[in-house]
């Protein structure tokens, strides 16, 4: 080996594909959580941290 390391060229098509189902999984987290008759700034914060944490892991498995 010469030294140098070869880069993993992260792709666009990861970032677009988990920001894309971080707001599918927040529109479903707010859908199901109005029809169970939960709702308020909890529910709503909690939604973001679970869409945030699927969105972080579909970007980090294309990798």
């Amino acid at each position: 080996m010469s030294g140098s390391r070869a880069r993993i060229k992260t792709g666009k098509a990861s970032l677009i594909g988990g920001v894309a189902v971080g707001i599918a999984s927040l529109v479903l987290w707010v859908a199901v959580s109005r029809e169970l008759g939960f709702s308020g700034a909890a529910v709503l914060g909690l939604g973001v941290l679970v869409s945030a944490g699927v969105a972080t892991w579909i970007r980090a498995a294309d990798l």
